[in-house]
């Protein structure tokens, strides 16, 4: 429950300090309504401040003489009105009228949820995160309301149009991130290590991604850090399953921001009971630190740095009895450092530099045998833009990753010890020309040239992509690309001659945008090559893995956001239909995986009322039965699960606390108590019928609840 405390910070994190001049006032639009969470800014800088609830906005500035004020929301004109800062302001009104259309002119959409024409503005923002009931603040369970994506509750993590977890790769403002999920244990889903108040906005790419992106079979996420805190403040939460701390410390041209996290589960176990057995409830400290460092007119240090530390202790049985169960103790080291600087070189060149370093450390003991997993992992990039004109811009780079892998195992019983390892060098180029021929027509090609140092395999992976603007509201966009990621760690240690999995993409996409309304439809195909297969899973034996897999996924995925036709509703509905058949890892012939759900449906609502000055939102999710082999049926068969279904409901309330605010949240899963079941262990052996005895896997809890308190100081 790592993120959700962060849902209440987010809500509070405006303003500016520390400057000569205040600037203040407030965003409506053209009835009078609020504007939360409007943009303002001094052009050609980076001072300026978030409409807070009420449309109110203040910071402050060491700019003097003439200025301008930019003013912008999704889905409103921008708004530029000349200030005079050589002497103090008198509060300013801003009202924003609707565009005429959203979609101004052609761009790129399919594939990626990116709307808007300023740089494309993301879909889920970190308030669409922080506030959905089903994610409890994380930012994968949010994308998974989304369409493309499956619900995998014994696991976790991101999977995408057929693809597994490990198919999805994470970024931090354009930096890989090795390790971005939580350890996990067996049957439990693994979570985020990231609060989504340390983001402005999420890219989620459900395939066809950028030439800039690589080593993702299915799909590639960019959260972009926020740039300078807006003020000096600090805040504390109080939480049923652990306490925060925050403090943001704002100068003239920079800031820095840190947060302390400590979680401790056995209370809230000692309370509600679960169906894992706990000898140590998971504890867990983590903190962030968020430096922002302004040099000249236009050039931006950011530097981003996590540490997260967890430990449990579980007494673990398929079958669900004691005396069979293995003790399970985990403890989970992890440190993540990143450093980008953004700058320009002329008005028509401007750069992007960066650097980021993981470590992460998984120590395991299973009974008196004990497992270790080490990996170090080192990315750079650098990344130049050239604006032509207005028409034509290209986008070039390189990027270089080492990354390694150790593994360790003890056996108490015989005291001997085994050793493995990995050393991979990945270097790539890439280049990315976008042409607009007009309005209406946009055209977007790149080539990526990967080479895999431990693989000795180089590879050219073109990205093709259009958009046709077939009306004011509305346009047609195409993507088509080759992706490549290497074999899992798993498969690499025991076989080093294996080569890269391959996947194709090709989306057609239709949007149509008005007035804070958006549908999307999008129809997909992928086929899957070089797939490791193999005869059994953890054997040394190297000739029992190949690269003799395959596969392929097509399917439909339907989107619908509408924040305009009810006052202070917004709401979102996501379909997604899949046909996908894998032949890869033990399977004797193409089956389904037994992760998908043909149809997955998400129904997400969240409303503002404004007299109470409270939000609330609704979370319903389903997902049509998977099948799971039963090693006693035909390949062709299987158990079905039962569908899943889940109705989650949270409410903030936001009060005056002192000269500031606090915030009181309630957040609670699986509201109605639905039985889930997520899937079947089975037992060694058939019985004396010849049948396999079934052990269903069940969610931790039917229902978890929240209970959380912020001050902001």
């Amino acid at each position: 429950m790592k993120t959700i405390t962060c849902l209440l910070i987010f809500l509070f994190f405006t303003g500016s300090v520390n400057s000569q001049v205040i600037l203040k006032g407030r965003i409506t639009d053209n009835d009078g309504i609020s504007m939360p969470g409007a943009n303002v800014s001094i052009r050609e800088t980076y001072d300026g401040a978030t409409a807070d609830t009420a449309g109110y906005f203040s910071f402050k500035t060491t700019e003097t003489g003439k200025q301008t004020l930019v003013v912008s929301f999704v889905g409103y004109k921008t708004i530029e009105k000349e200030i005079d800062l050589s002497s103090p302001v008198e509060p300013v009104d801003i009202v924003l009228t609707p565009q005429a259309g959203e979609i101004g002119s052609a761009i790129v959409t399919a594939g990626a949820f990116e709307t808007g024409d300023l740089k494309r503005p993301i879909v889920l923002k970190p308030m669409d995160i922080a506030t959905t009931p089903s994610a409890m603040g994380d930012i994968y369970g949010a994308l998974t309301t989304l369409p493309g994506t499956q619900i995998v509750g014994d696991e976790g993590g991101l999977y995408v149009r057929g693809g597994e977890g490990y198919e999805t790769k994470t970024y931090i403002d354009g930096m890989q991130v090795a390790s971005p999920y939580q350890a996990k244990m067996p049957d439990l889903p693994t979570r985020s290590r990231f609060s989504p108040i340390l983001f402005k906005g999420t890219v989620f790419s459900t395939g066809g991604y950028t030439a800039e992106y690589g080593e993702a079979l299915s799909s590639a996420i960019n959260l972009n850090t926020i740039g300078l805190a807006d003020k000096t403040q600090s805040g504390a939460t109080i939480m049923s399953v652990g306490m925060n701390g925050s403090h943001t410390q704002r100068w003239e041209k920079g800031s820095v921001s840190g947060t302390v996290q400590y979680l401790n589960m056995t209370p809230y176990y000692s309370i509600f009971k679960t169906n894992m057995d706990w000898e140590k409830a998971p504890v867990q400290m983590d903190g962030s630190v968020l430096f922002r460092q302004q040099y000249g007119k236009y050039g931006l240090l950011k530097v981003f740095g996590t540490f997260n530390i967890n430990k449990s202790i579980l007494n673990y049985s398929e079958t669900g009895n004691p005396e069979s169960a293995s003790r399970i103790d985990m403890q989970n080291n992890n440190y993540y450092l990143n450093a980008v600087y953004n700058d320009v070189l002329s008005k028509k060149w401007k750069y992007k530099a960066g650097f980021a370093a993981t470590y992460d450390h998984i120590g395991t003991g299973i009974d008196t045998d004990k497992l270790d997993e080490t990996v170090h992992a080192y990315h750079q990039r650098l990344t130049f833009t050239h604006d032509y004109n207005e028409n034509i811009s290209v986008k070039i780079g390189e990027e270089g990753s080492w990354y390694t892998f150790d593994q360790g195992y003890r056996m108490a019983g015989t005291g001997q010890n085994f050793a493995w390892n990995i050393r991979i060098g990945d270097y790539a180029v890439y280049a990315e020309p976008e042409v607009r021929f007009n309005k209406r027509f946009v055209f977007r090609t790149g080539l990526r040239s990967e080479y895999v140092s431990m693989l000795h395999e180089w590879s050219l992976m073109p990205r093709l992509s259009f958009a046709y603007k077939s009306g004011d509201y509305s346009q047609f966009s195409l993507a088509y690309g080759l992706f490549r990621q290497r074999p899992e760690n798993g498969y690499l240690i025991w076989n080093n001659d294996l080569h890269s999995e391959k996947a194709t993409h090709l989306i057609l996409n239709y949007q149509y945008e008005i007035e804070n309304r958006i549908f999307r439809v999008e129809l997909y195909k992928k086929w899957y090559n070089n797939l490791v297969k193999y005869t059994s899973g953890n054997n040394p034996d190297p000739s029992t893995y190949n690269n003799s897999g395959s596969g392929s996924a097509q399917g439909i995925d339907l989107f619908w956001r509408d924040s305009k036709t009810v006052r202070d509703l917004d709401y979102w509905i996501s379909y997604s239909f899949i046909q996908t058949r894998r032949n890869y890892k033990n399977y004797e012939k193409p089956l389904v995986p037994s992760f998908i759900s043909p149809h997955s449906l998400s129904v997400v609502m969240k409303y503002f009322i404004r007299r109470a000055n409270t939000y609330t939102g609704l979370t319903y999710m389903y997902a049509s039965p998977k099948t799971w082999y039963n090693p006693a049926l035909a390949a062709t068969a299987g158990d079905k699960t039962l569908p899943f279904n889940d109705l989650s409901m949270n409410i903030l309330v936001i009060r005056p606390f002192l000269k500031s605010y606090c915030g009181i949240l309630f957040n609670v899963s699986n509201v109605l108590g639905f039985n889930n079941v997520f899937g079947y262990h089975y037992s060694a052996a058939p019985d004396d019928t010849g049948n396999y005895e079934q052990y269903p896997i069940l969610p931790q809890s039917k229902r978890f609840f929240i209970l959380g308190v912020f001050f902001n100081l």
